[in-house]
């Protein structure tokens, strides 16, 4: 028989599913109704250094067309300082709800092997969403240089030991680990010339104070106006950025790397955002005009999904972990 008292406990439990049943319709019982209502506030997308340069005219052209496919503005807020761990941080330590990315590239790797006593880890506190695009390396010299191919400035630097310098972005930039790399497998001995930046480095080469830049190759309008000289770019095939420069490969010379960007999300962000945000890009990055736009930046566009991101990422700390720990490189943050 049913108690007037076991009738209220029943009533009460009730109450309390009604209620859960309620606030989880609000949206307030979990993340799982936020997943579904993704995107519903706008999108701030972090460029971790100072704007104009080709990371942020890239990120720009995105942003547009992600906020386009999501219905959401896209907000590009530049976030420069400490070698762009600043505005890596600051989205490392935001809400993971698809609100707050950031586009960064091989600095996310070389930031950990460089940088170990960080607050925090790219590699594990930050969720890949999509390779954007890459650039390799490329390796120019002034046009006054006494040789005009890869083979010659080698067998120059041969027979000049310890005479030819490369100049850089600073030291543990692309330039620097391609520089060491190449010492090693050429047999020479370049002198490493570290800027704050790869702006300095060319106004001093371009003036032949400096013989040799190791950078990447979005240089390609000083390479294409005559300033400067191509003798090699660094990717495993050549780029449609400067097709008919030979790559090291091809050249005799076992090394092959480039920077590339990708966009990247809080570590717990959900998988249903992750992947819908990385969908939309990879149909960003399909759509032929993005493309043309991307390689007239000086960047071969590139998607890989956040898997296979993963797996790059993983390969790129091993491959450049080796460079460094065979050169010595150190960071200058």
């Amino acid at each position: 028989m049913t108690t007037r008292h076991d009738q209220a406990r029943a009533d009460a439990a009730l109450g309390r599913r009604e209620c859960l049943a309620f606030l989880a319709a609000c949206g307030l019982a979990g993340p799982a109704a936020a997943q579904s209502s993704f995107p519903d506030q706008p999108i701030r997308l972090v460029i971790p250094f100072p704007s104009g340069g080709i990371l942020d005219v890239m990120a720009r052209m995105l942003g547009r067309r992600l906020a386009t496919a999501l219905g959401q503005p896209v907000i590009v807020d530049n976030k420069p300082g400490a070698g762009g761990n600043i505005g890596t941080e600051f989205v490392v330590r935001s809400k993971p709800d698809g609100s707050n990315l950031v586009i960064s590239g091989a600095s996310l790797v070389s930031t950990v092997l460089l940088q170990p006593n960080l607050s925090f880890n790219p590699m594990k506190d930050l969720a890949p969403v999509a390779m954007l695009a890459t650039t390799p390396g490329s390796i120019v010299a002034y046009p006054g240089a006494p040789f005009k191919t890869i083979q010659e400035m080698v067998a120059y630097a041969k027979a000049n030991p310890g005479k030819l310098s490369f100049a850089t972005a600073g030291n543990g930039s692309l330039g620097h680990m391609l520089g060491a790399w190449l010492n090693a497998v050429a047999g020479i001995d370049l002198l490493h010339v570290p800027y704050r930046g790869g702006a300095a480095a060319s106004i001093d080469v371009i003036a032949g104070r400096v013989p040799l830049w190791f950078d990447v190759a979005a240089n390609r309008e000083m390479t294409l106006a005559g300033k400067v000289r191509a003798l090699a770019v660094t990717s495993k095939q050549r780029t449609p950025v400067l097709p008919n420069v030979p790559t090291l490969i091809e050249s005799g010379y076992n090394v092959d790397g480039y920077t590339w960007w990708a966009l990247m999300a809080p570590a717990e962000t959900p998988r249903t955002i992750v992947d819908r945000i990385s969908s939309e890009m990879a149909k960003i990055i399909a759509a032929p005009a993005a493309r043309e736009e991307l390689v007239r930046l000086g960047v071969d566009p590139e998607y890989r999904p956040p898997a296979e991101l993963t797996a790059f990422m993983r390969t790129e700390y091993d491959k450049w972990g080796k460079v460094i720990r065979d050169a010595g490189i150190k960071s200058n943050e």
